[in-house]
């Protein structure tokens, strides 16, 4: 039994073609590609010289003609021609289907060729083609009415005719009412894109003529006008113990006749890649000198590449190298090479991208001051310098993530029953070796925190509450300081994001650095930055009962008075013992700012007004007083306030996230609510 006839009329009908003008040419694309392997076979490496194509769209007519001096129809050509998906195309990466796409854009195709026929006849014949005839596929013309003989001695002619109704319109370019408004050149644009690495590698031929409606172009001439040589380099690879030599050589090349900034690869004098895309990194757009609008294409050449038998792809450009202390390809290291390069070539763009990103940066870090922490200890332009010349903000964001946790925390198992004192564990302890996705875990995380504290503020089903020192836990560690403690163990962004890189921060130690001891009052929280000292009184959730000094069953009844006395022994002191026994001094004319967090209830704002507090309900209730003696301001917060500004705080990031954020530089003052 033999496989049934091969059912084409199928196989054009489900051929894609690319939407618009590129589409309509797929036709001229595939005709010029033939042309220009057949030049090839024939002239070798004389091809660029002696070679000729010309392409003809006749306005008028309605037709396109490409006509070449190549091989023709050879005896083995011809063969490959009636041979449907021929593996003749296979060495140079075709398919041989593409003459049958051409009847889903014209109805009649005819051939003109020098052949030489399968039965050893030798005549300059014209055809029809006919791919879906049932006995005559390639019908040979008597006459000349649809086509005239081929003009050379060798070579190929192919005419298309009678566009189907829905291409008319490509061959109206007076119609200035039409909907896909092109121009001649445009069609001239898309043949050099099309053939962009045969015109670099000198592939085509110096006269490749186009001629549209009367009007001649030489494709060739019109290439060499649109580039200019801009530079060369030599970069030296360490592969396997040698050092390899690869030559790099810049050009510049019209916007308006590439697509993008690319790299392609040499070996044994010819390009065996694809263009490679390289604008990744790089730009997105072409670059502008105010003259003109150009795209960079680079080619990289080596003695060490090895080529495929077929000599359409190197062998080794996949092999893994160190280079800039990451393992990369030597294909990725290349074009690292090259992007690197261009940035040089390029110092204006280069300079106003680093301009945004350290802008970028600079905001992030407004939003969360915790952030300059993942600078990693780096300036700012130094870390700026090493960043990829196109990050985002988002790509920004998540690098100081990366360096801002240490890990990756595992939510998994948290749901509505988990118990209080693990999903504490979970937040605080379960750390991971690495941080992925670090901008939305770092969310995940401050989402995390706020959801314990909300356990925290709620009163559970059997009437109990949380106790004071498991909210101070969940902010700040008991009886540590940030000598023994980094900034990634506490959560201090939930009172304030600026908190968190302070010089120095402490909890329940005395000025003179003794922690608390039973029936004294050191502060709960410390923080001391350069100009201004921060010390925070915390209160149990729920808690009620307060009272002036002189009401007040026991000290811990009277916020304020705690705070006084607190900051009364700071003043007298000069300021605070870390616990590596090295005083932190705290000037007199240094501003101080008490904190008292407590919930709101009528007692609370009923002991406020005792105390002469002003209270405010701006973004949620809160109070503050000043105190001119010790030169101190003190604000009383409500636990949902804080709550709540945490979790309106972390829906900067995302907004970041979802690249929403419009930050325009301005700080929010911490007694202004969100």
């Amino acid at each position: 039994m033999k496989h049934k006839r091969l059912d084409l009329a199928s196989e054009i009908k489900r051929a894609s073609l690319p939407a618009g003008l590129p589409g309509f040419l797929y036709p001229v694309f595939e005709a010029v590609s033939n042309a220009l392997h057949s030049i090839e076979d024939k002239y070798t490496l004389s091809a660029h010289e002696d070679g000729f194509i010309r392409v003809e769209i006749d306005i008028d007519a309605k037709t396109i003609v490409v006509e070449d001096n190549g091989e023709g129809f050879s005896a083995a050509n011809l063969d490959a021609f009636l041979t449907p998906f021929t593996g003749n195309k296979l060495r140079r990466n075709g398919k041989g289907f593409g003459r049958f796409v051409s009847f889903k854009i014209f109805d009649s195709v005819f051939y003109a060729s020098p052949t030489k026929f399968l039965d050893g006849r030798v005549a300059n014949a014209v055809f029809e083609y006919l791919p879906l005839d049932q006995d005559d596929n390639l019908k040979e013309l008597n006459s000349s009415e649809h086509l005239a003989p081929h003009k050379h001695d060798t070579g190929l002619t192919v005419k298309f005719c009678n566009p189907k109704d829905e291409y008319l319109k490509y061959f109206d370019f007076a119609n200035e009412a039409k909907e896909d408004d092109y121009t001649e050149e445009e069609i001239l644009i898309a043949l050099l894109d099309h053939f962009l690495l045969e015109f670099v590698q000198k592939k085509t031929p110096q006269n490749f003529l186009c001629v549209i409606g009367g009007a001649t172009f030489n494709l060739s001439d019109y290439f060499t006008e649109s580039v200019t040589q801009r530079d060369q380099d030599t970069v030296l690879f360490e592969i396997d113990g040698e050092h390899v030599e690869f030559h790099l050589r810049y050009m510049q090349i019209d916007a308006k006749k590439s697509k993008r900034h690319s790299l392609y690869f040499y070996a044994d004098n010819r390009a065996t890649s694809d263009l490679e895309n390289i604008a990744k990194g790089l730009r997105d757009t072409p670059f502008n000198d105010q003259k003109r609008r150009y795209n960079y294409l680079v080619s990289v050449t080596s003695p060490y590449f090895k080529a495929t038998q077929s000599r359409d792809r190197i062998e080794n450009l996949g092999i893994e190298i160190q280079h800039q202390g990451k393992q990369r390809s030597l294909k990725d290291a290349l074009a690292v090479e090259a992007k690197a390069r261009i940035l040089e070539l390029e110092p204006i763009y280069t300079g106003t991208r680093r301009a945004t990103i350290k802008s970028n940066v600079e905001e992030l870090i407004a939003l969360d001051p915790v952030l300059r922490r993942g600078l990693g200890g780096k300036t700012l332009d130094e870390f700026v310098s090493e960043r990829g010349i196109t990050e985002s903000k988002e790509q920004l964001a998540q690098d100081l993530f990366v360096e801002r946790l240490r890990s990756k925390f595992d939510f998994r198992k948290i749901n509505s029953k988990t118990p209080l004192e693990e999903l504490q564990r979970v937040v605080r302890d379960n750390i991971p070796a690495d941080a992925k996705e670090a901008l939305a875990v770092y969310v995940a995380y401050r989402n995390d925190v706020i959801k314990v504290l909300t356990e925290m503020l709620d009163r559970r089903s059997d009437g109990s509450v949380a106790k004071e020192d498991a909210v101070h836990e969940l902010i700040y560690p008991r009886y540590k300081d940030s000598d023994e403690i980094d900034y990634s163990s506490h959560n201090l962004w939930l009172i304030d994001d600026d908190l968190a890189y302070a010089e120095y921060i402490s909890s329940d130690r005395t000025p003179k650095g003794k922690q608390r001891e039973k029936g004294s009052f050191a502060h709960d929280i410390l923080v001391n930055n350069e100009k201004e000292l921060l010390i925070v009184e915390m209160k149990r959730p729920h808690k009620k009962g307060f009272a002036a000094v002189e009401n007040a069953a026991k000290p811990t009844d009277n916020p304020v008075q705690q705070l006084i006395s607190q900051i009364g022994e700071i003043r007298d002191f000069g300021g605070v013992t870390t616990s590596g026994d090295r005083k932190v001094e705290v000037s007199q004319d240094n501003m101080v700012r008490g904190y008292v967090i407590a919930d709101w209830n009528d007692d609370l704002e009923t002991y406020l007004k005792d105390n002469d507090f002003k209270i405010t309900n701006f973004g949620g209730p809160m109070a503050y007083k000043y105190f001119d003696t010790r030169n101190m301001i003190i604000e009383v917060l409500a636990f949902d306030r804080l709550k709540d500004r945490a979790a309106k705080r972390n829906m900067v990031f995302v907004d970041i996230l979802e690249g929403k954020t419009n930050y325009a530089g301005l700080r929010i003052s911490r007694l202004a609510g969100e």
